[in-house]
Formats: C-alpha cells, structure tokens, sequence
C-alpha cells in the first residue's frame, strides 16, 4: 500500500513540475519582489472552484488583504485553512514547530511555501494571534500558523482542490485551529 502511494506521490509530482513550471518561476519572482506576496496572489485571476462557500472566502480574503482565510471544502468535509486566492494550504509533517523548513530541495517546486513580505494577516474567523511569519536563510518569509509553516500544492489547479492531502504521509490540510486534519 505504501508502495502505491509513493509511486503516485512521484508521479503527481512529475506532473505538478511538468505543468507548473512557469507559473512557479512567476511565484517565485513576484514573492522576491518588493510587493507583497498577498498583493500578487490576489492580482493574480481568480480560479473557477466547484465550493460555492470556497470561491465566496478566496475573494472574501483578496478584498481583505488577508494572507490565510478559511473556506469550508467539500473534499474534506469541513473549513480549511487557504491563502490569499483560496487555494488550500498544507503543512509539512517533518516540519514538526521548526521555524525553517525541512521540505527537500527537489520538492521546492511542487510544493511552495506561503510567503509574505510584510506582517500575515489572519482573514475572518482565524485566530490572528497563530499566524506569524517565519524569516528562512534563503531571505524567503514563510508564513505559518499555530506553529505550523505553511505551503500550497501545485497539483491543486483551482480554489478548493486538496489534491495533496496526505501525499506521502506527510502533506496535510488544516483545519482553521490550525491543527492537522487526517483523512
């Protein structure tokens, strides 16, 4: 059964790579610019979603300048937490509370941290007092959230997808406490 799940893990990795390329480049230089990395993602065009209540939070948290917000997923029966354009964010289990990441240089690409350039904002319904932002020494601030550094999955396409949860044991969507939900 493991086996099976890391050869789909790998492949939906290779794919998410393949597909997302460009669009991780351009992540990767708007979050080193000098705008905020909510400001981008919220300029970015917003995606289709099949939750009403999903697309309804992804622009609830783009008007408000939120970095993280919650959103209730049909996938995962319950609110998660997402960023700034609605698309779910994960924790990463060998992260454990480190402040810096422990994600492998060859999953950087598939799986982006959330960053920010200022101080997180917690959209409606988030405790603002768990959301920080945690400096790494590559210069890049990746915002986490009680306790938890936080990264979005670029297999997830549009707003509500959780494609990532619980890839490879290690990926997780969390709830709006900010605690691992496992399904």
């Amino acid at each position: 059964m493991k086996r099976a799940s890391l050869v789909i893990f790998a492949a939906v990795l290779v794919l998410a790579a393949c597909s997302s390329d460009s669009s991780t480049k351009a992540a990767s230089t708007s979050s080193s610019s000098s705008t905020s990395s909510s400001t981008s993602s919220s300029s970015s065009s917003p995606s289709s979603s099949s939750s009403g209540s999903t697309s309804s939070a992804s622009s609830s948290a783009a008007s408000s300048s939120a970095t993280l917000a919650s959103a209730t997923n049909s996938t995962i029966g319950q609110a998660i937490l997402v960023d700034a354009s609605g698309k779910t964010v994960y924790l990463y289990e060998p992260d454990g509370t480190n402040t810096a990441s422990q994600v492998p240089a060859n999953l950087k690409a598939a799986w982006p941290p959330v960053t920010a350039t200022g101080t997180p904002v917690a959209g409606t319904g988030l405790d603002p007092s768990k959301i920080k932002a945690n400096m790494q020494p590559d210069g890049t601030s990746i915002v986490s959230y009680n306790g938890h550094l936080l990264y979005t999955f670029a297999g997830d396409s549009a707003a509500g997808d959780a494609k990532g949860q619980g890839l490879g044991d290690v990926w997780y969507v969390l709830s709006t406490a900010g605690d691992k939900i496992e399904k």
